[in-house]
């Protein structure tokens, strides 16, 4: 989609990007993105760590407890978060963990927020007559309203040279969720042994929702080398495919992955370390 009508702000700390075709009524647009960028302005209000007086900071020091939140007016928001935590860490065995992020441990639920956020924004674009739309929320995408013949296209950035383009997926609708270590440096812990996730560069994760597809990605650049075999487990269970690299450039994936990245067709995926 070349034609596109196009927003942006800065929010969670990050650039928030929505593009629609063309040919979007601009009051429906502008309309609809406001209601979305307020949307994530709020999840910032309620899930940064890094506001002392918010929720998330209260949780973390105490002054807010769990017990808490049945009462609390952001606590269905909540305890919806700490329930996709929960997940995350069950089914990556720990290293998904929001309650001991960082040296010293921590709770920090930023490894499902944004993506969750970004995925409530989309669809706070569609309920607003968006239904055809493109948001980005830092390496994360989230995209509706494509076709076969016209999906939306998505660069998958490459670490190892700033600035290009590594592959680019092709989905009518759906999630692109990258983590990697190029922009901010090592910055995901291992919870398992407390120290960095330092043996993968960038993961690439595509599946039905952004909140599920950041989550994983994360997860997979804390098991390091385990990744492997853990994003292949995942792939034959659900509908999310990966993209890995490693220090030396080289690049792995899943079978499913060529589904989504035409560069991929036709070549056997790499053999990972695991």
């Amino acid at each position: 989609m070349t034609d596109r009508r196009t927003a942006t702000a800065t929010i969670m700390g990050t650039v928030i990007s929505v593009a629609a075709p063309g040919g979007t009524d601009p009051g429906l647009f502008a309309t609809a993105v406001d209601a979305a960028f307020a949307g994530l302005r709020q999840a910032d209000e309620v899930f940064s760590p890094f506001k002392p007086d918010s929720p998330v900071s209260r949780i973390r020091d105490g002054r807010l407890a769990l017990a808490g939140l049945g009462t609390h007016p952001d606590g269905g928001r909540i305890r919806e978060i700490l329930a996709v935590c929960a997940s995350l860490k069950a089914q990556s065995a720990g290293a998904f963990d929001a309650w001991a992020v960082g040296d010293p441990p921590v709770f920090d639920p930023c490894g499902a927020v944004k993506g969750w956020a970004a995925e409530q924004a989309s669809a706070t674009l569609s309920a607003h007559g968006l239904t055809g739309h493109a948001l980005g929320a830092g390496g994360d995408v989230r995209v509706r309203g494509g076709s076969e013949e016209e999906p939306w296209r998505v660069g998958i950035t490459d670490p190892h040279t700033p600035g290009q383009i590594l592959a680019v997926a092709e989905l009518p609708d759906g999630a692109v969720a990258t983590s990697g270590t190029a922009e901010r440096g090592v910055h995901i812990w291992d919870p398992r042994s407390g120290s960095p996730a330092s043996h993968l560069v960038q993961v690439t994760v595509i599946g039905p929702s952004l909140t599920w597809a950041d989550g994983y990605a994360t997860a997979a650049m804390a098991l390091g080398s385990q990744a492997y075999g853990w994003l292949t487990a995942l792939a034959e269970r659900t509908a999310y495919q990966a993209l890995t690299v490693d220090h030396e450039a080289g690049i792995w994936w899943t079978p499913g992955m060529a589904g989504h990245v035409p560069a991929l067709r036709g070549h056997p995926a790499a053999v990972g370390g695991g």
